[in-house]
């Protein structure tokens, strides 16, 4: 395992050592200062050279296996989670050397100290060769940073025959990666077997029963049940004070509440939605349904409904609540997949469907550009030495068995294909659920994968846990997914502002979300508070997401 990552957080030290700390971040045996100054030529040379193979390269093979004759190391710089095995000890990725005769030199990094150490490698100009999985860049660190990124559109042509076949089938994976320059400067990936929705209500079925309840349709049925669920000892354990008839964290939690008044946030932009009638980009927190939104939930807030901590607690805190041993204690919340989320009361909890609002709306946050498609998953930096190599690698980990077992985990290990090509799941170790086991052994979501529809059609997803306990939860919401905001792109100028504009205009929405739940009063504020967003440069970010919705929409 490559250390490299931990080191680079000995940059805050000095700024001497800087230089030489980073130096062996790229592959390319140039040293740090050649490495840096050669940045621009290397980035024209490579829009306008569609291979290093043209220039001579005897030792790859365009076609075929292996990739190269000689073995090549690439490193790859990656994200990975604490509990998540080393990729190098993965049985699929050793499989894949053995057949590409590409060794990858993985240089990890964890979700804590990633975003400050991308900003010091970016900075200092040396990199790895690839930038692997969106959790390592996203699209301003792309946008902003051309120069240090390969133009990937003549490899795709030339070299890639999976990712070719890929967007073919499915032309938004193309779309959403192509720049506003006309450039491909990373890679899409499809995630296999997706839901349409995305995060699932639940409720405590069991309380419900306690209490003689029926299951609410609409919110002031649920405000009802709510307030049943604070006041009558819904878990039935004597002690009326110790039920959580709603529990959750922070304003990008409570913002998949705003479904049932008709606005719908996006995963990507989480105070933007497109609206289901005009089609056109909403900033959720200046539009009239948002302000009865919140003011209902002032009346939850006021009245000890509403988790009193909502504001302060982080994810975990909310989660113990869930998994509390003795007696479960939350009645309602917003969870991916029900069992896991509910565990071990899991048994007490079922789907709520979609409330309808004061106008009848009736939606589910979904988002196929996230859930099902997503976009910077394989990076090549001009420190690369062997981009023709790096992206055959690519193609290859697109074929259907790699992209099948970096998903979900390796052959004989998580999966089991037969003969036919059925493909059926073995067992997690005890005390593991599969969703949670899946990540542990493999990259999971990231990497430019994709399954065709032949390959998904052989897969059998275990019942009741995982992926397959998520479409079943699916089957009572899909109908109800709203049409989401798409996953444009953005110029680097439109990256620039937005960047800039959202800073404030974020920080004052959130401070004036948490004031109103808590001490009301948003009917008095809301014409001053809307002036004072457009003064922020509110009406000038709407026009930057309608533009480059437009752009989106009229792209081939």
């Amino acid at each position: 395992m490559n250390h490299l990552w931990k080191k680079a957080g000995a940059l805050l030290l000095t700024a001497g050592l800087l230089t030489s700390i980073l130096a062996g971040c790229g592959n390319n045996n140039n040293g740090s200062s050649e490495a840096s100054k050669e940045t621009e030529s290397k980035a024209n040379s490579s829009a306008s050279t569609s291979s290093g193979a043209e220039a001579g390269n005897e030792n790859f093979n365009e076609t075929g296996f292996p990739i190269v004759n000689e073995k090549v190391t690439l490193s790859f710089a990656y994200v990975k989670s604490a509990n998540m095995r080393d990729l190098n000890e993965n049985a699929m990725f050793q499989k894949l050397e053995e057949t590409t005769n590409v060794h990858i030199d993985w240089q990890y990094a964890g979700d804590a100290d990633w975003a400050e150490q991308k900003s010091l490698l970016l900075a200092s100009g040396d990199l790895p060769d690839v930038f692997f999985g969106s959790n390592t860049l996203k699209d301003m660190d792309i946008m902003t940073n051309l120069d240090y990124f390969v133009p990937l559109e003549d490899y795709i042509d030339k070299y890639c025959t999976n990712l070719q076949a890929a967007y073919e089938a499915e032309p938004i994976m193309r779309k959403m990666i192509t720049s506003p320059d006309g450039h491909i400067y990373t890679l899409s990936r499809k995630l296999p077997l997706r839901p349409k929705g995305c995060d699932v209500p639940f409720i405590n079925q069991k309380w419900l029963d306690n209490l003689g309840l029926e299951m609410p349709t609409t919110v002031d049925e649920w405000y009802n049940v709510l307030k049943a669920f604070k006041e009558q000892d819904a878990n039935g354990n004597g002690d009326p004070n110790d039920e959580v008839p709603l529990t959750g964290c922070g304003m990008f939690d409570w913002i998949r509440y705003t479904n049932a008044w008709g606005i719908t946030d996006s995963l990507e932009e989480n105070l933007l939605a497109l609206d289901q009638k005009t089609k056109k980009p909403v900033f959720i927190p200046a539009d009239e349904r948002y302000k009865e939104c919140i003011e209902f939930f002032h009346k939850l807030y006021s009245e000890g409904i509403m988790d009193q901590e909502f504001f302060t607690q982080d994810g975990s805190m909310a989660d113990a609540k869930l998994k509390n041993e003795e007696v479960s204690r939350v009645g309602t919340g917003i969870a991916w997949e029900v069992k896991s989320a509910t565990n071990p009361h899991s048994d007490e909890y079922v789907v709520m469907p979609p409330l309808a609002g004061p106008n009848g709306d009736r939606y589910i946050r979904g988002n196929d550009a996230t859930i099902i498609y997503g976009r910077n998953e394989f990076t090549v930096t001009t420190a690369c030495e062997y981009p023709e190599v790096a992206m055959r690698w690519a193609d290859a980990y697109a074929d259907d068995d790699i992209s099948v077992q970096s998903y979900w985990g390796p052959y004989g290990e998580v999966l089991d294909k037969a003969d036919d090509g059925t493909i059926t799941f073995l067992d997690p170790p005890e005390g593991k659920n599969g969703d949670g086991w899946y990540w542990e052994v493999t990259c999971r979501d990231h990497g430019p994968k994709y399954i065709s529809p032949e390959t998904e059609a052989k897969i059998v997803l275990p019942e009741g846990s995982g992926d397959g306990a998520k479409l079943e939860c699916d089957e009572i919401i899909k109908d109800f997914v709203a049409e989401p905001y798409p996953l444009v792109n953005y110029t680097e100028e439109q990256m620039d502002e937005i960047s800039k504009l959202t800073v404030d205009i974020y920080k004052y929405v959130e401070e004036s979300w948490a004031n109103w739940i808590v001490n009301g009063g948003i009917e008095n504020d809301w014409d001053g508070y809307i002036a004072q967003l457009n003064q922020m440069g509110l009406e000038r970010l709407m026009e930057i997401y309608q533009e480059a919705l437009d752009s989106y929409n009229s792209a081939s």
